[in-house]
């Protein structure tokens, strides 16, 4: 009876231990909510930039605000991110890391169908250019996972590269003239891995330094124009490196340790430069480099290429490049590494978002009249809907 009445009373202590440690873990589950349901809040009421690039394929958009504004999430990711590291894990949150450790988001197989219907509009927009004597080149970016040595972990599929392949051989087919920078970059015998960030989709700035003068190459094949040699002389330029600063898009989803951090590289004429866009003028940096998330490391942020170079994708003039060649690029964000570049050698460059190809309509190019027009995209958009060619939707009206 008495080792009863101990046990009743060992119980009751439990019990009441766990009372206290309740409550004291129910509290903390409060302020941690209160924490989280502050943030959304907060994103809503003052129309924060919304960075979670929600789309209706992540399903509920306030469970992904939530999640997006999660209280301490990047500390939750960079933990998670360490431990999978530590035990040898390849995939994440969506994302494989590469063999050499570099990060994929990878693609899925596109079907010829739909490859074909995008490059038929692309033959619609050259023969509609051509007939109006304007040279047009469609330049695809490099991709990741190398076409040459792929680095993926066993059991791991994808189908960029292949959807990539098979888009080329349309063009071809259909007499498109393009330039495929995986095979630029392997028959100039660099490694496709050294233009890329190891946890971003973009290519590096040198990279789009290395792509610039590629794209001159073809233009000066194609046109007469005179270009400043010193423009597309790197030695002309100074490279400013910012060590471990760059989480890229994939980075943000697996966190700094689990492949680590991107240095970002900015590079800047050593000569005078004077460029306008409406009112405004100004040098290469006040008009083309947003120098604000170079004052700060932020972890937290997958933007450091896309806000720095973000400001090069506009319409341009340039007074100083000594020729009056004009020039349309359609281009996603890979193009902010390259437009820089562009807007110091001719005369005038506008630049329309991939994903707002409809903007491209025989009434602009009517307006424009550019000499070269050049089209650069990146693996997604010759994926999925047709955004990225909807130009000459006039013409089928």
């Amino acid at each position: 009876m008495r080792q009863v009445r101990q046990l009743l009373a060992g119980a009751k202590g439990f019990c009441a231990k766990l009372g206290v440690y309740g409550l004291l873990f129910a509290g903390l589950l409060g302020v941690f909510g209160f924490m989280n349901a502050k943030k959304v809040i907060n994103f809503w009421i003052n129309d924060e930039i919304d960075d979670n690039n929600w789309t209706v394929s992540l399903g509920n958009k306030g469970e992904a605000d939530y999640i997006s504004n999660f209280f301490g999430k990047m500390q939750f990711v960079n933990l998670n991110g360490l431990m999978r590291n530590v035990t040898g894990q390849h995939e994440m949150n969506g994302v494989v890391k590469l063999n050499n450790g570099y990060l994929l988001t990878t693609h899925a197989y596109e079907t010829d169908e739909a490859l074909q219907e995008k490059a038929s509009r692309l033959q619609l927009l050259n023969a509609y250019l051509d007939k109006k004597g304007i040279p047009m080149l469609f330049a695809i970016c490099p991709y990741t996972s190398d076409k040459y040595d792929p680095q993926l972990p066993v059991g791991v599929s994808d189908y960029g590269n292949d959807n990539i392949d098979r888009f080329i051989h349309m063009l071809e087919t259909q007499q498109v003239d393009y330039l495929d920078f995986r095979e630029e970059i392997h028959n100039d015998g660099w490694d496709t891995y050294q233009m890329m960030y190891k946890t971003d989709h973009h290519w590096t700035t040198q990279a789009g330094f290395y792509a610039y003068r590629k794209l001159l190459s073809w233009i000066q094949g194609h046109i007469k124009t005179a270009v400043p040699p010193k423009v597309a002389d790197l030695s002309n330029y100074t490279m400013t490196t910012y060590q471990n600063w760059h989480l890229g898009s994939r980075g943000q989803r697996t966190g700094k340790y689990f492949a680590g951090v991107d240095d970002f590289v900015l590079i800047t004429p050593d000569f005078d430069t004077l460029i306008q866009a409406g009112d405004i003028s100004g040098g290469f940096v006040d008009m083309l480099v947003e120098e604000g998330p170079l004052q700060k490391k932020d972890h937290a942020s997958r933007y450091t290429y896309d806000y720095v170079l973000g400001k090069s994708l506009g319409d341009f003039m340039n007074d100083q490049a000594g020729n009056e060649t004009k020039v349309l690029m359609v281009t996603d964000s890979f193009g902010k590494a390259v437009a820089p570049y562009l807007i110091l050698s001719f005369r005038e460059v506008r630049y329309i978002f991939d994903a707002e190809s409809d903007r491209l309509t025989d009434a602009y190019i009517q307006e424009y009249d550019p000499d070269v027009v050049i089209l650069l995209y990146y693996a997604d958009y010759i994926e999925g809907d047709n955004r990225g060619f909807s130009f000459l939707d006039d013409l089928d009206s």
